[in-house]
C-alpha cells in the first residue's frame, strides 16, 4: 500500500469522478484507476461502484476511506511539523468562519495577520456551521470560528468569545426607549430571522420554545446586513448579535438588551484535535485572541 494510492483513493472518493480526482492528482486517468484497482486488490475488496461517469463508495471504501484520511493526516502532521519548526508562518491557511461572524472578526483580524505574516496567505470558507465542521474533520479546513455542540468527535473547541443578543427595532418604534426587554415585550412583532441553518437562527427558535412562545416570522434571510435593511424598512424586528451593533449606518436602527441571559452566543475556535497546527494557524489564532481582548478592554 502506497501513500499516492491514498491520496488517489480519497481523490476518487471526494471528486465522485475519476477524471476529476486524476486532474486534481495530477496524474493520468488511466494511471490513477489503476493504482486504484490496485488497491483494491491488495485490501481484497472493491471500494467503489462504478456506475458510469459517476463513482461511490462501497461499504468496504466507506470503512476505509476512514483509515485512509487518518493516516494521511498523520503523514502531513509530521511532514508538516519538520519542515516548519519554529519558521515564521508563511504559505495557505485554509479557515471557515460562519456568515454572521466574518464580517465583524475577519477586517481586523485578517489586518492584523497581513501586518504580521507578510508572507501567509489566508483563505477564507465562509458558509454555515454544518458544512464547516464536517470540513474541518474531514481536514480541508484548519481552523475554524463558529459556535458549536460539543457532539463531534476529533474536534477541538477553543471559547473565545461570548457575546449577549439584542433585539434591533427601528429608532421610530415604541420599544427604542425602552432599555431591558422581556420576550412578553415584542412576542406578538412581526421578526425577521436568520434561517434554521444557520447557528444563531437556531438559537432564536430554541429561546422562543423555551418560553412556550410561537415567533411570528416575517422573512427568513440570510445575512445581519439584510436582516438591519429589513428592520430599518418596518418589515419586523430582529434578533442579532452585539458585534452587528458596531455597523448599522446607513440604517436608522437601534439595538435594545434582552433581559434573559440565555441570549447569548459562545463563539469557538475550532481545531480537528489530531491535525498538527501550523504556524500558520497558531498565528491566525492568535490575532482572534488580540482581538478578543482588544474587544473586552
Amino acid at each position: 500500500m502506497e501513500m499516492h494510492q491514498l491520496r488517489y483513493f480519497v481523490a476518487v472518493s471526494e471528486e465522485e469522478n475519476f477524471t476529476r480526482a486524476a486532474e486534481r492528482c495530477n496524474v493520468s486517468q488511466p494511471s490513477l484507476s489503476t493504482q486504484i484497482i490496485k488497491l483494491e486488490d491488495e485490501l481484497g475488496d472493491r471500494l467503489f461502484n462504478r456506475l458510469g461517469r459517476r463513482v461511490e463508495l462501497t461499504s468496504a471504501g466507506s470503512f476505509f476511506e476512514k483509515r485512509a484520511r487518518s493516516i494521511l493526516m498523520e503523514a502531513d502532521n509530521a511532514l508538516r511539523e519538520i519542515q516548519e519548526g519554529s519558521a515564521e508562518p508563511k504559505g495557505t491557511l485554509r479557515i471557515g468562519v460562519t456568515p454572521t461572524v466574518a464580517p465583524f472578526l475577519l477586517p481586523p483580524v485578517l489586518r492584523d495577520c497581513r501586518a504580521r505574516y507578510p508572507n501567509l496567505s489566508i483563505q477564507v470558507d465562509e458558509n454555515m456551521r454544518r458544512s464547516l465542521v464536517d470540513n474541518l474533520v474531514d481536514g480541508n479546513l484548519e481552523v475554524v470560528i463558529s459556535s458549536f455542540s460539543g457532539k463531534i468527535s476529533n474536534v477541538s473547541a477553543e471559547p473565545i468569545l461570548q457575546e449577549s443578543l439584542n433585539l434591533v427595532v427601528p429608532t421610530n418604534h415604541p420599544l427604542a426607549d425602552k432599555e431591558d426587554i422581556s420576550i412578553k415585550d415584542f412576542k406578538d412583532e412581526p421578526l425577521i430571522v436568520l434561517g434554521e441553518s444557520s447557528a444563531l437562527g437556531e438559537k432564536v427558535f430554541e429561546f422562543f420554545g423555551r418560553n412556550d412562545f410561537e415567533p411570528k416570522i416575517s422573512v427568513l434571510c440570510s445575512q445581519i446586513s439584510t436582516a438591519k435593511a429589513l428592520v430599518d424598512s418596518g418589515v419586523g424586528l430582529a434578533i442579532l448579535p452585539e458585534m452587528a451593533r458596531e455597523d448599522v449606518s446607513p440604517y436608522e436602527v437601534v439595538f435594545r438588551t434582552l433581559i434573559s441571559t440565555r441570549m447569548s452566543r459562545l463563539l469557538f475556535a475550532l481545531t480537528h484535535e489530531r491535525r498538527y497546527l501550523s504556524s500558520g494557524a497558531r498565528g491566525f489564532l492568535d490575532s482572534v485572541r488580540r482581538f478578543v481582548d482588544a474587544r473586552s478592554q
